[in-house]
């Protein structure tokens, strides 16, 4: 530990024992004063920090004890949240990794309802827009491959040799 960091924890120790020596008023008072001089940048970073350092049992336990006190809508207003904060691929990335930790069962479920919800007009129009905005040669290595993969299962229900 160098000079610094040993002078830093001195003084950090020490306003933690003025700090239980106060009475609650005073405390309130000391928690005040630091909010308002607080620079709100240094406290994000702080707080990047600390979480940074949790191991990842902590991170789940704190995950736990928070999940447990919220309400249906509360969890829904949250979830709600931060999907408006996340790109695409934030979303991707959230969706993968919901998807390894569910069952197969429910993974089912999830599409059979994504299914029941879409709008057959506006997924038929997403998908003409996604081919359209392939170029003209990707389109035909798309239907090429298709071809070359329907012609292959062919000879293999046949019997022949693939390739001939």
């Amino acid at each position: 530990m160098t000079d610094k960091d040993e002078a830093w924890r001195r003084r950090s120790e020490a306003s933690r024992k003025v700090a239980a020596a106060k009475s609650p008023e005073a405390r309130r008072e000391m928690a005040r004063k630091a909010l308002a001089s607080r620079d709100r940048d240094k406290h994000r970073e702080a707080v990047r920090r600390a979480v940074a350092a949790r191991s990842p049992e902590v991170r789940r336990e704190i995950a736990l004890k928070a999940a447990a006190t919220r309400t249906p809508e509360q969890r829904r207003q949250a979830a709600l949240k931060a999907a408006a904060t996340k790109g695409p691929e934030g979303r991707r990335q959230a969706g993968l990794k919901s998807a390894a930790t569910r069952g197969i069962e429910a993974i089912r479920e999830a599409a059979l309802e994504a299914l029941a919800r879409r709008d057959p007009e506006a997924h038929r129009e997403a998908v003409r827009r996604g081919i359209m905005a392939r170029s003209p040669e990707a389109r035909k290595e798309a239907a090429r491959k298709a071809a070359e993969t329907r012609r292959r299962n062919r000879e293999v229900a046949k019997g022949g040799a693939p390739g001939r």
